[in-house]
C-alpha cells in the first residue's frame, strides 16, 4: 500500500509510525509490531505503523508519558491550559512529532484520549484528568512535581526518630517494589570512578615542545575507603565502606564536582561476578498499563530522584532515607543500587561490597578540567495576578 492523499482510512486503522514516535520507549514499542494502517501524525501509510488492533498499548504509554512530562494545567482548558491535541501535535514535545498536513490528528487524538474510557478503572487504564464537573474537579500535577506521600512520610519521620523505629515502614515500601527493581550488573562489565588530584605531575621540555605529565591514582588509592575512613554518603553511613561508580567516564568525572583547573584521576573497575542490584531508573513502559502501575512508577521515580539529588555537606542529614533504604535492600539480598546521575547522562552504581569490583589498570587516565557550564531559569516570586 502506498501514500495517497485521497485514501480514506477508518478510525480503527489510525495508529503511529516509527518516524513520528519521538520518545525512545514509544519508538521501541511502535517498532515491535509493525502492521498495515495509517499514521495519525503524518498521514503516511508507506511505512508500517504499530498494529492498530493493539493501539491500547500505544494509548496507555502516551498517556503515561503525558503524566510524566506535563501538568494537567498545561492541557486542560478548565485550568487555563490548551488541549491534548495542542501539546501532542501542535507544539514540540518529547513524546511524538508535530502533526503534518496530511495526517489524521482528530482520529489520533480521539484514540489517545477517548478510546478505552477517559476515566478507566485504576487497574485497567490511565487517567489524564483528575476529575470532572460531575465528580468535582481537581488538578493533577506531573509525576516529578507530585509529592510521593509514602517516601515523604519516611523522610519526615527520620527528622525526629531514629533509624530503627522507621525500618518497618521502609521494609513495607521495599516489599512493594522488590519485584520491579531487580536488575543484573554483568560480570566483567566496566565502570568508572574519579578522584580529584594525581600522585605526581611534572613538565617535560624537549624538541621545542612542552609536555605536562601526570600519574593518576591507582588501585586502592582510587578505590573505596576502608571502614575507619569511610565518610557518610547517600547510600552508606559513617564507617561503612561502599564503592561508588558510574557507567560513563564523563559522568564519573562530573559526579565528584571538580573545579576548573583541577586534574582528575580516572580509574576503571570490573565486576568480578554477576551482581543483583536494585535499579530505580526504570523504563516507564513497564508501568503504563494502568494508574495503579503508574503510581508504582512514580514511587520508583521519586526514590531515584532522591538518590541522585545533589546534597551540600551541611545537609548530609538528608541522606538518612537513602541510607535506610540501602540497609533494607541489603537484607533483601541486593548487592548494590543503580540510579540516574543528576550531573551526567550515565548511570551511577553503588556496590555495597567494594570487593565485588577489581581495579582495571588499563582504564587509568588523567583529565584536566578546562571549564564548567551552568544553565539557569527564572523562578516566580509572586502569585500571578497578585501585587
Amino acid at each position: 500500500m502506498t501514500d495517497d492523499q485521497n485514501d480514506e482510512w477508518p478510525p480503527e486503522s489510525v495508529s503511529l509510525c516509527e518516524q513520528c514516535a519521538k520518545h525512545p520507549e514509544l519508538k521501541a514499542l511502535v517498532e515491535s509490531d509493525p502492521a498495515e494502517g495509517v499514521c495519525g501524525v503524518c498521514g503516511s501509510n508507506a511505512a508500517k505503523v504499530f498494529n492498530p488492533e493493539r493501539f491500547a498499548e500505544v494509548r496507555n504509554l502516551i498517556r503515561a508519558l503525558i503524566r510524566l512530562h506535563f501538568n494537567e494545567e498545561d492541557y486542560n482548558p478548565h485550568w487555563g491550559g490548551t488541549s491534548i491535541d495542542n501539546i501532542l501535535l501542535g507544539e514540540e514535545n518529547p513524546i511524538v512529532e508535530t502533526a503534518k498536513p496530511d495526517g489524521y490528528p482528530d482520529e489520533f487524538i480521539h484514540r489517545v484520549t477517548w478510546e478505552g474510557d477517559i476515566y478507566p478503572d485504576r487497574d485497567k487504564g490511565i487517567w489524564l484528568y483528575a476529575g470532572s464537573d460531575e465528580t468535582g474537579r481537581d488538578l493533577q500535577f506531573s509525576i516529578p512535581e507530585t509529592v510521593c506521600s509514602e517516601l515523604r512520610e519516611i523522610e519526615l519521620r527520620l527528622l525526629r526518630e531514629n533509624f530503627h523505629t522507621v525500618e518497618e515502614a521502609m521494609e513495607t515500601l521495599v516489599a512493594k517494589i522488590e519485584a520491579d527493581i531487580e536488575f543484573q550488573v554483568q560480570e566483567d562489565s566496566l565502570w568508572y570512578r574519579g578522584r580529584i588530584g594525581v600522585t605526581e605531575s611534572s613538565v617535560h621540555v624537549g624538541n621545542n615542545t612542552v609536555t605536562r605529565i601526570a600519574t593518576p591514582y591507582k588501585g586502592t588509592a582510587i578505590g573505596a575507603r576502608l571502614p575507619p575512613h569511610a565518610t557518610a554518603g547517600r547510600t552508606n553511613r559513617q564507617g561503612v565502606s561502599v564503592l561508588y561508580l558510574a557507567s560513563e567516564i564523563e559522568t564519573a568525572l562530573a559526579e565528584i564536582r571538580p573545579h576548573p583547573g583541577h586534574m582528575i584521576s580516572l580509574g576503571g573497575f570490573r565486576a568480578r561476578k554477576h551482581l543483583r542490584v536494585a535499579r530505580f531508573d526504570v523504563p516507564i513502559r513497564r508501568f503504563s498499563a494502568s494508574d495503579d502501575r503508574l503510581a508504582l512508577f512514580a514511587l520508583l521515580y521519586h526514590i531515584d530522584s532522591l538518590l541522585s539529588l545533589p546534597i551540600i555537606p551541611e545537609e548530609r542529614h538528608r541522606y538518612a532515607a537513602t541510607q535506610l533504604l540501602s540497609d533494607v535492600l541489603i537484607r533483601h539480598g541486593f548487592e548494590g543500587v543503580t540510579y540516574r546521575s543528576s550531573v551526567g547522562t550515565g548511570t551511577n552504581l553503588c556496590a555495597f561490597d567494594p570487593w565485588a569490583f577489581a581495579f582495571d589498570g588499563g582504564a587509568s587516565a588523567v583529565r584536566h578540567v578546562d571549564r564548567l557550564h551552568y544553565a539557569f531559569s527564572d523562578v516566580a516570586m509572586s502569585i500571578p495576578g497578585k501585587a
